[in-house]
């Protein structure tokens, strides 16, 4: 079952896309720049997951149709005049998320372009990834205007997507500050919480695909990869680290989570901006099953918002680490 792009929010899911992406910038034309101060109609060729793409070397009307896009393009300091309709989900995202796209045309719904109204918005480069957009769907938004189309590793790869992203809209130098930055916040909190991440078992769940499950973001995940390889959270015994289908997440029946959870002393999970949980998430954590866990009984369950897919989001989301976890366990 695919998960809705609600669920898929909560679960920061990642999945493994089919293309190996080998997007890395073409050295420009020779009449051509990239990133700062190009010249209007100056152009640069990239590679992405369907081939090269030409595209403006200074982009002014970005349009970002997948799920994740938008908040990776936001995370290049760029405005987008396109995305997909995020009424259903808005609530989950934080007050700066929703002013970035509130003037944006809506061209369609999650898996759903409205080409018309995309060409109606008037972009100048279409960007996506290939997880949701496949080669046809390439070939008609190319017909609009020039696409580039990333794919990273895997899905929860955000690293690779974002520097993707940011060479195909000229905008590697503010990503490689972003990355800095990251780094250098990453590497300060292993360090300065050292002691209380060595003596905790840590999980991220959240809810599942169906009623009566539960799910664990993987280490190949958006979320999992900043808990496991980022951060050096050691996760439970029990907690499955990969699995076949290529999913950033596993969904498993509730029945299962007191052994994937043996052991786990602190358990991190999804909330909404306003510290509410989705309903689904809620259901899991009240369940009789789940109640019977170390980290229910002991109160260390915690809920964080940042939805993790860039440099930006991932020390967003580790800053609320710090201060909702880290913290008050170091007490």
């Amino acid at each position: 079952m695919r998960p809705s792009p609600r669920l898929r929010a909560a679960l920061a899911a990642a999945v493994i896309v089919p293309l190996v992406l080998t997007a890395t910038a073409c050295a420009p034309d020779a009449d051509s720049s990239s990133d700062d101060g190009a010249a209007s109609g100056d152009t640069v060729v990239v590679d992405s997951v369907y081939g090269e793409v030409t595209v403006p070397a200074a982009p002014e009307r970005v349009a970002a149709i997948s799920y994740d896009t938008p908040w990776q393009v936001m995370s290049l300091d760029l405005p987008v005049v396109a995305a997909i309709d995020y009424t259903q989900w808005i609530d989950g995202y934080t007050e700066d998320q929703q002013a970035y796209i509130a003037d944006a045309a809506k061209v369609g719904s999650y898996g759903e372009v409205n080409f018309e109204a995309l060409a109606g918005a008037a972009p100048d480069v279409i960007v996506g990834d290939a997880y949701e957009v496949d080669e046809a769907t390439f070939t008609r938004l190319s017909e609009i205007a020039p696409t580039v189309i990333v794919g990273g590793d895997e899905r929860g790869d955000w690293q690779s997507i974002t520097e993707d992203l940011a060479t195909a809209l000229g905008a590697h130098d503010t990503w490689e500050e972003a990355k800095a930055s990251y780094e250098a916040r990453r590497d300060e909190v292993k360090e300065q919480y050292a002691d209380v991440i060595a003596a905790n078992t840590w999980a991220n769940f959240s809810l599942g695909n169906e009623v009566g499950q539960f799910s664990i973001q993987l280490p190949s995940g958006s979320t999992g990869n900043l808990v496991v390889n980022e951060m050096g959270l050691t996760y439970g015994d029990g907690i499955p680290q990969d699995t076949d289908d290529g999913a950033g997440y596993v969904s498993l029946p509730l029945e299962q989570i007191g052994t994937v959870l043996d052991g786990v002393t602190v358990g991190l999970t999804y909330e909404n901006p306003d510290g509410s949980k989705m309903p689904g998430i809620q259901d899991v954590i009240d369940s009789s099953l789940f109640q019977q866990l170390e980290i229910a009984k002991t109160d260390r369950v915690y809920g964080l918002v940042s939805n993790v897919t860039d440099y930006r989001t991932a020390e967003e989301w580790i800053d609320e680490l710090v201060a909702k976890v880290l913290e008050p366990l170091s007490q």
